[in-house]
C-alpha cells in the first residue's frame, strides 16, 4: 500500500517535471499578467497626457474669449487693441503642449496619431512665432489677436487654422 501512494505523487511528467515549470509549455500557464499590467498603465499615462493637452488648449480658447477686453468694476469691459499680453499667455500655453506631446512615447497604433499631434503643435506655436510683427506688440489689434486664437474666425490666417487642426488631432488621439 505504502508503494502504490509513491508511486502516485510522483506522476507529474518526465523527470517529476510538473506541466507548470516545463518552459516548453508556457501556454498552460495562461497570460502574462506582468506584461498587461505594464501595458493598461502605459495606455492610462497616455491618455492621461492626452487630456491635459486638451486642457491646455482649452485654455486657449479660454483666452480668445478675452479679447478686447479688460477686469472692470462689473466684471469684464471693452479695451480695444492691447491684446500683446494675451497673445504672449496663448504662445507660451503653446509652447508648453509642443513640449508635453514631445515628451509621448510612441506606442503601438498610436505613432502616426501621436506625431500629427506633433506637427500641428509645432505649427502653431511656429505660426505665432513667426507673425510677432504683429502679434507681438503691446497694441495687438483686436482683429489680429481673433485671427490667431479664435478657431472660428472667418480668416485665421495668424495661427488660428493651426490651432484648429491641433485641436482635432488632439480629439483624434482622445478617441483611440
Amino acid at each position: 500500500m505504502t508503494l502504490f501512494l509513491f508511486i502516485s505523487c510522483n506522476n507529474s511528467g518526465k523527470d517529476g517535471n510538473a506541466a507548470s515549470t516545463n518552459p516548453a509549455d508556457e501556454s498552460v500557464k495562461g497570460p502574462n499578467l506582468t506584461e498587461i499590467s505594464k501595458k493598461i498603465t502605459d495606455s492610462n499615462a497616455v491618455v492621461l497626457a492626452v487630456k491635459e493637452v486638451e486642457t491646455l488648449l482649452t485654455s486657449i480658447d479660454e483666452l480668445a474669449k478675452a479679447i478686447g477686453q479688460k477686469i472692470g468694476a462689473n466684471g469684464l469691459t471693452a479695451q480695444a487693441a492691447q491684446n500683446g499680453s494675451l497673445l504672449a499667455g496663448a504662445y507660451a500655453i503653446s509652447s508648453l503642449i509642443t513640449e508635453k506631446l514631445n515628451k509621448f512615447k510612441d506606442l503601438e497604433g498610436l505613432k502616426e496619431k501621436i506625431n500629427d499631434a506633433k506637427k500641428c503643435s509645432e505649427a502653431f506655436t511656429n505660426k505665432l512665432k513667426g507673425e510677432q510683427a504683429t502679434l507681438g506688440q503691446q497694441n495687438a489689434s483686436d482683429d489680429d489677436a481673433k485671427k490667431a486664437i479664435l478657431k472660428t474666425h472667418g480668416t485665421p490666417d495668424k495661427g488660428a487654422k493651426e490651432l484648429k487642426d491641433l485641436s482635432e488631432s488632439v480629439a483624434g488621439l482622445l478617441k483611440v
